[in-house]
């Protein structure tokens, strides 16, 4: 009897605890102590922090109990009950702030958010945004797939961007809690220069060097953090000889946190050198970076990754006749998509390529127009392949002049190349914090 007694009052005391724990999480800040705070850009418009989220699906409801309760459910009862509601939906796991937005401005651009490590240093950039309710008054919602992971809290500035590029002017900062801190591994690495291998390919890293500038500023200190990036310098060789055949495209950086950044924010050839601009990059305090660098073939095709598309209107019109506008390439079946409208008079000229090859590059190799003169390329998009209404999107698209009546392109559809690097970085600037 004696011991039945004690198991229920056991498991009373357990009940007790587990509500109090419920409760303590439903009703405590769900983003540390700044949930509340304000930010005022100079002209009276004002981003007030509601709540924080995450995961790969983030909602806002209110952002008092309700949200927390939501957060506590199973992730299919948690979108049955917010169904109703919009859905900020991600990739990858992710942080989201959910602001209040009071007012039409800032009339610079929209803010930008930094996002500091324990040194305080920043890094600037974005992986999705939501925005809902009527102008002037919404709530807009901004996810992170990348934030310091190490400490249990990290540091969020508001920055309005200045009239004058690069100025920019810190508003105020959040302090939030960390979603997912974790004992993670310490990497180590060596300082360029670094050379990788990928058949006659050999890639030589040798300058990796965060807190620059953009563009011609890359030599420089970056102002401040909204402008900062990395640069990373590379020389290619092909069977041992300096190369122009082939060419940086893709730079993914990781750390041992879990951070993951792919993209490259400009590019620069400067002698024998090719430069990559990367923005937003991982913390320098993480003494060791992971870069997977990606090659793609500039010139001396083969015949087989080659296809001549002939008398392609500039009109927009596409030719009846399929079997002129889609052909097979490298076990792909590529097909012309026809035009997108006028832009400043460029015309995109679209393509699908299907399945999806993530690890090859289309390119356009020349255009020459209805009166024999080469035409240059003056610009190109990428896209990830979609569906609307059944129909897939154009995946590729090539801008061109729109003064002549027809072209004949000539496509590429080829292999990227891949080496890795494990690297540490340099600073050269204290990107408004004490240098490491």
């Amino acid at each position: 009897m004696k011991k039945a007694t004690a198991i229920k009052r056991f498991l009373l005391a357990l009940f007790v605890l587990l509500v109090l724990a419920g409760l303590v999480a439903i009703f405590r800040p769900s983003g540390g102590g700044s949930i509340g705070q304000t930010v005022t850009f100079s002209d009276g418009t004002t981003m007030t922090l509601k709540a924080v989220t995450y995961g790969t699906q983030h909602r806002y409801l209110g952002g008092g109990w309700e949200q927390r309760l939501l957060s506590l459910l199973p992730r299919k009862l948690a979108a049955k009950l917010s169904s109703q509601q919009s859905t900020l939906t991600m990739g990858r796991p992710s942080v989201a702030l959910w602001f209040e937005r009071v007012g039409t401005g800032p009339a610079t651009g929209d803010p930008q958010f930094v996002l500091c490590d324990a040194s305080g240093y920043g890094i600037c950039g974005l992986s999705g945004g939501l925005r809902m309710g009527a102008t002037g008054s919404w709530i807009e919602g901004w996810a992170f797939e990348f934030w310091p992971r190490r400490e249990r809290t990290f540091t969020l500035r508001i920055y309005e961007q200045g009239k004058r590029y690069p100025d920019a002017k810190s508003l105020g900062e959040f302090t939030l809690r960390n979603p997912a801190p974790d004992k993670y591994p310490v990497w180590t690495a060596q300082e360029p220069p670094l050379t990788a291998r990928e058949g006659d390919l050999s890639v030589t890293l040798f300058d990796v060097t965060a807190g620059v500038g953009r563009g011609a500023n890359k030599w420089k200190p970056a102002p401040n953090p909204t402008v900062s990036t990395t640069r990373v310098g590379f020389r290619v060789e092909r069977n041992g000889q300096p190369t122009k055949e082939w060419e940086i495209t893709s730079v993914k950086a990781s750390d041992a946190t879990g951070n993951f950044l792919a993209g490259i924010r400009s590019t620069s050839q400067e002698r024998d050198a090719e430069y990559v601009e990367l923005q937003p990059y991982p913390w320098p305090a993480e003494q060791a970076w992971k870069l997977r660098v990606g090659l793609s073939q500039r010139s001396n095709f083969v015949a087989s990754q080659l296809w001549t598309l002939r008398g392609v209107p500039s009109s927009g019109e596409v030719p009846t006749n399929t079997a002129a506008t889609q052909t097979n390439l490298q076990g792909a079946l590529v097909q012309y998509a026809g035009q997108l409208p006028n832009m400043r008079g460029k015309t995109f000229f679209n393509f699908r390529v299907t399945p999806a090859r993530p690890d090859y590059r289309f390119m356009l190799v020349k255009a020459v127009d209805d009166r024999g003169v080469e035409t240059s390329l003056h610009g190109t998009f990428e896209a990830i392949p979609s569906w609307v209404v059944g129909v897939p999107i154009p995946n590729w698209g090539f801008a061109l002049e729109t003064n002549a009546t027809s072209y004949d392109l000539t496509l590429a559809l080829h292999q990227t190349r891949y080496v890795e690097f494990l690297v540490r970085p340099r600073i050269i600037s204290t990107n408004e914090a004490a240098p490491r």
